[in-house]
């Protein structure tokens, strides 16, 4: 999936909202994690989901209160939730991020849910035994951290998820970060891969010159 194609589609809304399949939530997934706007998109509507959720749970709390004593005040105050509850699913569901996009965004990042993952440290590839890498069955994805040379310098960086017999079954480019840093962190999607044994290759481009960094054996457990 590319970026025009995520933002015709309204991708963003529709991977919070869960409303992908399998195959297309892996698609977007495989997109955002190397995209920053998207990225920016998906923690923005989340923060918006989460608004409502919150509006709209306390809307049914004062209903309840207002269900064992009922008065003109407290009604008008509990519709004036539903509303606000309403105008935050209409921004989520129908008119998308463009709204969002007319001015800066200040969401409090305590609106955001922190999330665990797995992160590994994937040896040189020149080691002759090759690491292990266990990720628990259903992880989204997880992190690998790996060291360039003194010096060493790519224009982007690729991973590869081999199968049992050698074929490439999972892939992406990542254009390089901004940041020059000799240690460095990817974050790998696996949600679309079945447990089972495979095998993780961590490539860095020099114009069109491929060279292995790093690799490793990855286990998804059952």
């Amino acid at each position: 999936m590319d970026h025009e194609t995520a933002v015709k589609m309204q991708a963003a809304e529709r991977y919070v909202l869960d409303e992908f399949s399998p195959e297309e939530r892996t698609d977007f997934e495989d997109h955002y994690f190397g995209c920053t706007a998207c990225a920016d998109d998906v923690r923005a509507v989340s923060i918006l989901a989460a608004n409502a959720k919150g509006v709209i749970a306390e809307e049914e709390a004062h209903t309840a209160a207002t269900l064992r004593s009922p008065g003109p005040a407290t009604w008008r105050f509990s519709w004036g939730l539903v509303a606000s509850a309403a105008l935050n699913l209409v921004l989520l569901a129908g008119i998308g991020l463009q709204g969002l996009r007319l001015g800066p965004r200040k969401a409090p990042l305590t609106s955001m849910e922190a999330q665990f993952y797995q992160s590994f440290g994937v040896p040189a590839a020149s080691r002759a035994e090759m690491k292990t890498l266990l990720v628990p069955a259903g992880s989204r994805f997880f992190g690998a951290r790996f060291d360039l040379m003194p010096g060493q310098h790519f224009d982007s960086y690729e991973y590869q998820i081999l199968d049992a017999a050698g074929t490439p079954i999972s892939g992406q480019s990542v254009k390089a970060p901004a940041f020059n840093d000799t240690e460095l962190q990817l974050a790998v999607p696996v949600s679309s891969l079945a447990p089972g044994e495979y095998v993780f290759v961590l490539l860095g481009r020099q114009q069109d010159k491929l060279i292995e960094i790093s690799r490793a054996h990855l286990s998804i457990q059952r």
